[in-house]
């Protein structure tokens, strides 16, 4: 016969039921299990349905909450930083601008600590409704590598289009970031159009290969497009990307470990670090792969802003035919190795026998196992995804072909393997205004008369000799590296350079320190100056206008030195006008006023002196002015109440007794 439960033997489950297990308990109260089942069935009767529910649902909410948080913590945290493409910084004019951010690419560059940048092209938050709106996308040569700022292509293209457009303000917008693929442009678009654009400028395709994510990159996640679009989905979550860097640093880690002769430095150029696969050869596995990868985006791509009706201009990928050497030579079954069809490319030419030694020069090109070059057939990609998604294809190869000598590019618009020289870059910017005009703007109202000399729009890039011994250090260090050299030399360039003369030290503290692009202009202004060569500083100062029209403090500073020291009132006042325009102070406010004055213009110069004076009451020269300004005007006891208010502010100022004693001599007249 089975014993009853004692009362304290019930306490001790009732108490104890939700720490032990009725298994644990039967066995520490010396009972059998089912004594204790049975027990607790009738103090803890089974859940309901509802009940049961419930409890499943909170169970599984509890990873999900945790994940929440998490995804919360990492936000609040600004992990990876704010990877949003563009920013509205509040400091800068109360948020009316909005900028490329550089911390987007942290979303791509995931064994990569250094981030490639943007240009400092900039567009209104709110569009105003005659704003003429362009996104440009691309890799470092839309970016315009090595030259950057002024010598981007489609600034030149912005100039042309300003002038045929005066009723419109043209915000040409340039994205384009070095090592991006066709990845980074597909990803671009949900934030592209969130800002209304009226037109879409594309050069993309050099970097399929070894771009973010592409099949031969280090920074690869998969070789299926279809994959890697819905992971670039994914990584919007702090979560996710936080997991991927976890998996990416372990994986380096034992990478490094197993295979240390194949990791990619971590030194170097980013064209360097970006390799991992250094032979892809034609027509092999992973050169079909990326292939597909490039039809397959660019047609996601041009698809997306077709559905938008917005229009896509696509250029043609150009590079550098005849003057450079394939970088990896592989022979296969299928086709020779690229270095001997380019020792025969060599001998066509100097044959001048042009149209075979083209031939040849592109198939080294295409045979090249190390694909920094696109190959021939990408060009027949966007050429039919063009055609096929109504898209404006732009002939810029077939111009730059055009344009070179005997047909074949290579220097004389090339500064290496495929990045443009000023003139390449220039032809670019003209290539993709005409393919514009030809849509006729678009249906915008246009005065194709005010377009001036082409010639005048590549002075206009205004690229003086600091911005060209800047792109010098950069192509010297890319040329004398991998993959152009095999390594580089411990003795060579950078290492113990001695800069030839100013120029040359604040270039190569650019492109070897952390000293920025615009703090050299402003410095080898002040030293032209001090020189004595005061168009030159002005020059620097037109380069900084041209990058930052939106700044006033470059237009200040041009200003000055025209008013101050060249005396050149006529052209000091445009810089003042602008400036003023930008952002009045008290000093841009004075010096306006005061041109004014000196003009004949007293009743804007008075009104300008005393806004001025409004910025600053103690302003002794702004005083000074204006006591000068209302004499001139004919309001002697005006002139007089300012000279007794500067006599409290500044006793003995220059030139105050000599005007009192005028002044006060006019009013004895009367």
């Amino acid at each position: 016969m089975k014993q009853s439960l004692t009362s304290k033997q019930k306490k001790v489950i009732r108490n104890q039921a939700r720490a032990k297990s009725a298994r644990r308990l039967a066995r520490e109260l010396n009972l059998e299990l089912r004594q204790v089942e049975e027990y607790l069935s009738t103090v803890r009767p089974p859940l309901s349905k509802n009940r049961q529910a419930l409890f499943l649902f909170m169970t599984l909410l509890i990873p999900v909450l945790f994940f929440v948080l998490l995804e919360t913590g990492l936000r609040w945290g600004q992990y990876r930083g704010d990877t949003r493409l563009f920013v509205f910084p509040e400091e800068f004019f109360d948020g009316k601008y909005g900028f490329a951010n550089t911390h987007f690419n942290a979303r791509y560059f995931f064994n990569t600590t250094t981030l490639p940048g943007f240009s400092n092209d900039v567009f209104l938050a709110e569009k105003p409704d005659s704003s003429f709106r362009i996104f440009v996308m691309g890799g470092s040569t839309a970016a315009g590598y090595p030259y950057g700022f002024n010598g981007i292509f489609s600034r030149v293209t912005a100039d042309a289009l300003q002038d045929v457009l005066p009723g419109y303000l043209v915000e040409v917008v340039n994205i384009g970031t070095s090592a991006v693929n066709t990845y980074t442009l597909y990803d671009q678009i949900p934030e592209i159009l969130r800002y209304e654009p009226d037109a879409i400028f594309i050069y993309a395709g050099h970097n399929e290969f070894y771009g973010a994510l592409g099949v031969g990159s280090s920074e690869q996640f998969g070789a299926y497009p279809g994959f890697v679009r819905y992971y670039l989905k994914l990584q919007r979550f702090k979560t996710f990307m936080l997991v991927r860097d976890v998996i990416a640093s372990i994986s380096k880690t034992l990478s490094s470990l197993i295979n240390s002769h194949q990791s990619p430095p971590e030194g170097g150029t980013l064209m360097q670090r970006m390799v991992q696969n250094q032979s892809i050869t034609l027509e092999s596995k992973t050169f079909e792969m990326g292939k597909n990868q490039f039809r397959s985006n660019l047609d996601r791509i041009l698809k997306r802003f077709q559905e938008e009706q917005i229009p896509v201009f696509i250029g043609s990928l150009a590079s550098n035919l005849k003057d450079q050497p394939p970088f990896i030579s592989v022979e296969t079954g299928q086709h020779p190795g690229a270095d001997l069809v380019f020792r025969d490319a060599k001998r066509y030419y100097e044959q001048q026998n042009y149209e075979q030694a083209y031939s040849a020069f592109s198939l080294a090109r295409d045979l090249d196992a190390l694909k920094f070059r696109a190959p021939s057939v990408f060009n027949d990609i966007i050429r039919t995804s063009a055609a096929a998604r109504n898209a404006h294809y732009v002939p810029v190869y077939e111009s730059m072909r055009q344009a070179s000598i005997n047909n074949i590019t290579g220097f004389d618009f090339m500064l290496e393997h495929l990045h443009p020289n000023r003139d390449g870059y220039f032809l670019m910017g003209k290539v993709f205004y005409e393919a514009m005009e030809n849509t006729g703007y678009l249906g915008r109202h246009a005065i194709a008369g005010n377009k001036r000399d082409w010639q005048e729009y590549y002075d206009r890039m205004t690229l003086s000799e600091l911005d060209e011994k800047i792109v010098w250090h950069r192509i010297r260090f890319l040329t004398t590296g991998w993959p152009f050299l095999p390594k580089r030399h411990e003795q060579g360039y950078p290492f113990n350079y001695q800069p030839q003369n100013k120029v040359d030290e604040l270039a190569f503290q650019v492109v070897h320190s952390d000293k920025r692009w615009d703090q050299a202009k402003i410095e080898i202004a002040e030293h032209y100056i001090a020189m004595g060569y005061f168009e030159k500083a002005i020059f620097e100062y037109e380069g900084l206008i041209r990058d930052q029209p939106y700044n006033d403090s470059p237009y200040v500073y041009a200003g000055r030195l025209l008013l101050q020291v060249m005396q050149d009132f006529e052209r000091a006042k445009s810089y003042f006008e602008k400036a003023y325009s930008l952002n009045p102070t008290s000093f841009t406010t004075r010096m306006l006023g005061s041109i004014e004055v000196n003009d004949g213009h007293y009743e804007r110069g008075i009104r300008l002196l005393n806004e001025a004076l409004r910025f600053n009451p103690n302003d002794a020269q702004a005083l000074f002015n204006l006591s000068g300004a209302h004499a001139l005007s004919g309001d002697f006891h005006a002139a007089l109440d300012g000279l007794n208010r500067l006599e409290q502010i500044h006793p003995g100022f220059p030139g105050m007794a000599e005007l009192r004693q005028q002044v006060e001599w006019q009013l004895r007249q009367r």
